[in-house]
């Protein structure tokens, strides 16, 4: 008979005693691994206390800031460690907290600041454009959005983002060949199809925008905005037709008057 053992990583608890800041960030590491999350952010913490000016625990505390959701104090430690190293990952997650907490304009500075040390990186004008977006400069947005599909062209979110900045611009006819462009390169792409169903609702084309929802949906069942949007649209698909039959009456009553007349 043969038995199966299971592999527990056992990490290690954070030193009680004060220790040296690498050591601490060393055991937080561990216990991180070992998905003790609150445990290695008080790792953390006690390694910034042991060393404000170390490194590591300025950047690695700072992220676990970010993930417990205090994403002011994510910024402020990230800010302190950009002090001692400019480094583009260090900018890049400063973005992030800023735009946490809605801070877009401080986002997109950050972004363009990361982008200078890598102009090659499409996934770092990709983060721009969606700063750029939720900070009202759609036109900046579909620029960087462009330049992230220049380098990498098959990345299907590229071309989704890029069609709501253009919808934002009133410019709907790019905006849904820009969204079909990422469904025809991700066809299980449930964000794109709902993207394009809420533009096509927006234009009028109800039964068009019914058939992409349902397609989201079909896809990913439990999309909460596109369950309210489909509902938006048969709704609306219910008053066109209610509206069409009043129509439709009105022209008949119009015309047997006519007739009663004998006008026809």
């Amino acid at each position: 008979v043969g038995w199966a053992c299971a592999v527990v990583d056992v990490a290690p608890p954070c030193p009680a005693e004060a220790d040296r800041a690498d050591g601490l960030v060393d055991a937080s590491r561990q216990l991180l691994k070992a998905r003790r999350d609150a445990e290695a952010a008080a790792c953390l913490e006690k390694a910034y206390a042991a060393s404000p000016s170390y490194l590591p625990a300025l950047v690695e505390s700072a992220s676990a800031a970010a993930r417990g959701g205090d994403h002011a104090l994510a910024v402020q430690r990230y800010k302190l460690a950009l002090k001692q190293e400019i480094a583009p990952a260090t900018l890049n997650n400063l973005a992030i907290a800023h735009q946490a907490m809605d801070h877009h304009e401080e986002a997109v500075a950050a972004y363009r600041r990361a982008l200078r040390f890598d102009e090659d990186d499409p996934s770092a004008y990709y983060n721009l454009g969606t700063a750029l977006e939720k900070a009202g400069e759609y036109k900046l947005a579909v620029r960087a959005y462009k330049s992230a599909i220049d380098l990498e062209p098959e990345e299907a979110k590229y071309y989704s983002n890029m069609g709501g900045s253009l919808a934002a611009m009133n410019r709907t006819e790019t905006a849904e060949r820009s969204y079909k462009w990422a469904i025809k390169l991700s066809p299980k792409f449930a964000d794109a199809y709902y993207n394009l169903g809420n533009l096509l609702l927006g234009t009028g084309k109800v039964e068009l925008a019914i058939d992409r929802l349902e397609a989201a949906l079909k896809l990913q069942p439990t999309h909460e905005k596109a369950i309210k949007k489909l509902a938006d649209a048969k709704q609306e698909l219910e008053n066109k037709v209610a509206a069409f039959k009043v129509e439709v009456d009105q022209a008949i009553d119009k015309a047997q008057k006519m007739m009663n007349r004998g006008e026809i």
